[in-house]
């Protein structure tokens, strides 16, 4: 078997990428007796890691956390497997840099563009290519509102090359640009290009709860000049796509596709609104949800990422296209009610394998939207479109969410269960509204810097301890709010009926027991049976995460022989 050890860097920042090689001591020895072909295979945990395989080991490309990460490699020669590791300790920036786009060397803006804002408050317009004949000069002159604001000039090279990148201010303004040349004293306009905006650029991303047409509704299909999307691709691969810029709708007329003009969801539409009045500026958002999928059918394939054939690769091929791939900042997630049961690909339950699917497909965002640095979602509502089971198959993969923001340090989670008008499968329009509620003094927060009065997200617990045999002090990252109603939404080890009382002081919530009882875990809110009437609420008025089977930490025991973890 192979003996060997790992090297690595003691340090890392989490930007820079790194590799972890295996130092094979008797790769000789192995070699000469013909079992000297190795296969291996890598971990990196606790917290999300972006990696990819490397000629002699693993290269580590991103981390969303800082703290230790621990890298295991098992390696085997057909014999028995080996396993080592190494601690290597993060330390992200307090602030990344915006990672600027590599413009084409034939760019051009097409009519109805949408300029997505950088960390310096700035869109820029990028106007480059070729002259067919020479010129002395070449301009391009910006226009506001149909005033002329700033002129460029340029001397194109010896082969007509030229480009121009010019700024633009975020805000309620329409943008137009006039190209054209100078030969002598006379002035040519060439091309111009209209109905430009400059904003904030957001994906949503997930299932029919995220997508938010599939409803009865037959609403106008209303739209903003503020509020811009990119059209699907054509069905045809070899298609020229032309011009897919389009004002959204939350959904298209019948009969019209959204390839003519982009549906962007009616939470989308809603968040977009709130935010064009709140902060006065044109915003842009990508739908890339769709109807009915399970998360390993949102994976990025790293051969192609862009193959049209995927869900993940039809969304990134209308952002490459659109040239917003680097303007993405921020990614609401809601998905999760196909992953409940057990139709995923390998037989098994979705929650086994949701936050190993999750962190790859982030590391992908982070590969094709890299200034894309804080990540939204939802816990999904219990037994969502009856496809939990009663199990606690979907218990558990709520847990699985509800855990996934201790993976990422820009991570925000929003919970289901208190949204009204409720939807067991999908929410009546008033209640996707809240979800643009909720969203909304989130991104103002990340993105615009509004300082919030309090907590803005779900109430999630953070640890149990027992207190006493009859007594156990949960503790939850902000203050929450106690009913006595709620006694019957707690169960020990499965077990129902075990909780007397409660008592909260601040963001502690003490539960008294009508027994003794050993338990060793403990859940709030199974799919099986709940009432949205009897709900942990926090402070803010936003209902508490659902948790499945979170371990009972220390405290002595009546039971000596029932440990506890």
């Amino acid at each position: 078997e192979p003996a060997f050890t790992l090297e690595a860097p003691a340090t890392w920042d989490g930007r820079t990428a790194i590799e972890v090689v295996p130092r094979i001591a008797n790769l000789p020895a192995m070699a000469a007796l013909g079992v000297g072909e190795i296969g291996a295979e890598w971990e990196a945990g606790p917290f999300a890691v972006v990696s990819e395989p490397a000629p002699e080991g693993l290269r580590l490309l991103h981390a969303f956390k800082s703290g230790r990460v621990t890298v295991t490699a098992t390696l085997s020669n057909g014999g028995r497997p080996v396993t080592r590791s190494a601690e290597i300790v993060v330390t992200q920036p307090d602030h990344d840099a915006w990672v600027a786009r590599t413009p084409d060397a034939d760019e051009k803006p097409q009519e109805g563009q949408f300029y997505a804002r950088d960390d310096s408050g700035h869109g820029t317009l990028v106007y480059a290519g070729t002259l067919a004949e020479p010129a002395d000069a070449v301009f391009l002159r910006l226009l506001a509102d149909g005033r002329a604001i700033a002129t460029e000039t340029a001397t194109p090279g010896a082969d007509g090359a030229y480009a121009f990148a010019m700024k633009l201010v975020p805000g309620l303004v329409i943008y137009a640009v006039e190209f054209g040349v100078r030969r002598g004293a006379e002035e040519t306009v060439l091309d111009s290009v209209g109905d430009l905006v400059c904003g904030d650029a957001y994906l949503i991303d997930g299932q029919s709860n995220a997508l938010a047409t599939d409803t009865g509704e037959t609403s106008p299909p209303e739209s903003s000049a503020w509020i811009r999307s990119y059209g699907q691709p054509p069905s045809d691969p070899g298609a020229d796509p032309g011009n897919r810029w389009c004002r959204a709708v939350w959904k298209a007329p019948e009969g019209q596709g959204a390839g003519a003009r982009a549906e962007i969801g009616w939470w989308g539409m809603e968040l977009a609104k709130r935010l064009v009045e709140s902060r006065k500026i044109p915003v842009f958002i990508l739908n890339g949800a769709v109807g009915g999928t399970r998360i390993d059918q949102h994976q990025r394939d790293d051969a192609d990422p862009a193959d049209r054939s995927t869900l993940y690769g039809r969304t990134l091929w209308r952002a490459r296209q659109a040239r917003i791939t680097h303007g993405i900042r921020g990614i609401i997630w809601h998905q999760g009610e196909n992953d409940q049961g057990a139709d995923g690909p390998s037989g098994r339950y979705g929650w086994e394998t949701y936050q190993r699917l999750f962190v790859a497909m982030a590391g992908g965002w982070q590969r094709d939207f890299p200034n894309a640095r804080h990540l939204y979602l939802f816990q999904i509502w219990p037994d969502a479109c009856a496809m939990g089971g009663r199990d606690g198959s979907g218990d558990r993969l709520r847990e699985r969410q509800r855990t996934l923001p201790r993976l990422f340090s820009r991570m925000s989670i929003l919970s289901t269960l208190g949204v009204r008008p409720p939807g067991g499968c999908h929410y009546p329009l008033e209640g996707w509204g809240e979800f643009a509620r909720l969203l909304q003094p989130l991104l103002e927060r990340d993105h615009h810097g509004v300082v919030a009065a309090g907590p803005l997200t779900a109430p999630n617990l953070l640890r149990v301890t027992r207190v006493a045999d009859d007594e156990l002090a949960l503790e939850f990252d902000q203050p929450i709010r106690w009913d006595d109603a709620l006694v019957g939404q707690f169960h020990l080890d499965g077990e129902a009926g075990l909780v007397a009382g409660g008592a909260v002081s601040g963001s502690v919530l003490s539960l008294r027991l009508g027994r003794p009882s050993a338990a060793a875990r403990i859940t709030y809110l199974k799919e099986a049976g709940w009432s949205q009437d009897t709900l942990l609420m926090g402070g803010n008025g936003i209902a508490a995460l659902s948790f499945c089977e979170v371990p009972i930490e220390g405290g002595r025991s009546l039971f000596p022989g029932k440990s506890h973890p």
